[in-house]
């Protein structure tokens, strides 16, 4: 809670927590427990999901949280959710991988019934009034195919992954989104470390942030200008040690506040 209310203070605009079941090493909270505790330590930043793996949890039960989230952050919640990349996650809850998908197509629009108020068979979660609709629903996929089409046209935003994507992958994805009339795009999982030595940007190079605070600030207003809407950045296990306040200030001058 702290450290979301220093996030907060330092004027970042969200605090975003990803999902992982069964691969790290390193003890890895469940997201929307971590964003409980941030909504209630905070006012003003957005929270959400980049992103929970559906596959991994019954739709309904979920529903149910993601309504829960978005009525106690007072609104500030983001879903953000997708099919899930990992095996290791896969197989430490006995869902089968290649699944995925499928289940992912199923899930979302059973999900944006439940959080509008239907009954799905024999599930009802009556939402509380003045969150009827349940939170914004963001799509994490890759930079093609089926998905982006559907996060434009079905959903309410798209968020790709830095770590698994290049630049050129990224501009590509997002021309795709915006033609299918997508609105809100967000890059997601993209590694910073600014005090790591700069090298020249390679647009077929995975996009990161691990360089020179120069170079970082030149890197995201690309980002900014292929039209994406948000950076969401990431440290894997690190501490409050690792990432100081001095730190996370340098991080937030990269870009001008809007």
């Amino acid at each position: 809670m702290r450290r979301a209310q220093l996030i907060e203070r330092l004027g970042f605009d969200g605090i975003w927590v990803g999902d992982s079941v069964g691969r790290a090493n390193w003890p890895v909270p469940d997201p929307l427990a971590w964003l409980t505790a941030a909504a209630a330590a905070t006012t003003r930043i957005e929270l959400g999901t980049a992103v929970i793996q559906v596959p991994l949890r019954h739709p309904v039960e979920l529903a149910q949280r993601l309504m829960s989230l978005d009525a106690l952050s007072g609104g500030r919640f983001a879903a953000g959710l997708g099919s899930g990349s990992t095996l290791a996650d896969f197989e430490a809850v006995g869902v089968p991988y290649d699944q995925r998908f499928h289940i992912l197509a199923e899930a979302l629009p059973l999900i944006r019934r439940l959080c509008g108020g239907e009954r799905v068979g024999a599930a009802q979660l009556t939402p509380w009034p003045d969150r009827t609709g349940g939170p914004p629903i963001l799509v994490g996929s890759w930079h093609s195919g089926v998905w982006v089409r559907r996060a434009a046209s079905q959903y309410d935003g798209w968020i790709a992954s830095g770590f698994f994507t290049t630049f050129r992958q990224l501009r590509d994805g997002i021309q795709r989104f915006r033609d299918a009339g997508g609105s809100r795009a967000l890059v997601a999982t993209i590694t910073v470390n600014l005090d790591a030595p700069s090298t020249p940007f390679d647009a077929d190079s995975r996009f990161s942030l691990e360089c020179g605070p120069a170079e970082a600030a030149e890197r995201l207003q690309r980002l900014s200008e292929l039209g994406y809407d948000d950076a969401l950045l990431a440290r894997a296990n690190h501490s409050s040690a690792d990432l100081p306040e001095a730190a996370l200030s340098a991080i937030r001058a990269l870009l001008p506040r809007a």
